[in-house]
């Protein structure tokens, strides 16, 4: 990004993809709950955000390509 750019939609629902994750595996490793089943928690927020991305608001759509 050159500076004086705005951060896009685009880059904010990328993430918003990884946040949950992140925190899900920050979860799995100092709570005594299992990794896959802390990760795979984090993955239904991270699965909604993209399906909103890719579906309900895709790239190309209201004039942004």
């Amino acid at each position: 990004m050159v500076p004086g750019d705005s951060v896009s939609r685009y880059d904010l629902l990328l993430a918003a993809i990884a946040l949950p994750l992140v925190v899900a595996g920050v979860i799995g490793a100092l709570l005594p709950v299992g990794m896959a089943v802390a990760l795979g928690a984090g993955s239904v927020p991270a699965t909604g955000t993209m399906g909103y991305a890719l579906f309900y608001r895709p790239p190309g759509e209201h004039g942004i390509a």
